[in-house]
């Protein structure tokens, strides 16, 4: 039987904590947390990021590599100015509208958003507002 020393021991333990330290999931600001909720109320195994969208959409929903999630994952990018906003909402569900219906046009794609929203607690009214509120900018999002 082979015994350990107390320092091969405390070795292990450091690059135990070490690895669990770097492979710990990035905190979440409360505004993507809450974006985080609603996406993964509406569609299972979807991350939520802010910050980064193509110059012309309000965000854009991607595949996840499989190696990172499996199969089913989504990541969802949004830009920077509507994250924690009620437009990141109404985003975040109009996103997932077009990744179910991708050849949608953007009246059923608004409907969609809207029917998701509703499914979760919003009123339609609430959802409108959202979808109000976001610039100007084109809303469908696109998939790489």
């Amino acid at each position: 039987m082979m015994m350990r020393s107390p320092r091969a021991t405390l070795l292990l333990l450091v690059a135990l904590v070490a690895g669990c330290a770097t492979a710990a999931p990035q905190a979440l600001s409360p505004q993507l947390a809450e974006h985080q909720q609603l996406a993964n109320a509406l569609h299972r195994r979807v991350r939520v990021h802010g910050g980064w969208a193509p110059e012309d959409y309000l965000g854009v929903v991607q595949t996840m590599p499989v190696w990172k999630s499996g199969f089913g994952g989504l990541d969802i990018w949004l830009r920077g100015d509507i994250v924690g906003t009620q437009c990141g909402q109404y985003v975040i569900a109009s996103l997932l509208a077009l990744r179910e219906r991708p050849l949608a046009d953007g009246r059923t794609v608004n409907e969609e958003a809207t029917k998701n929203l509703v499914s979760v607690g919003w009123t339609a009214q609430a959802a409108e507002a959202a979808r109000a509120s976001c610039p100007g900018a084109s809303m469908a999002g696109g998939e790489r």
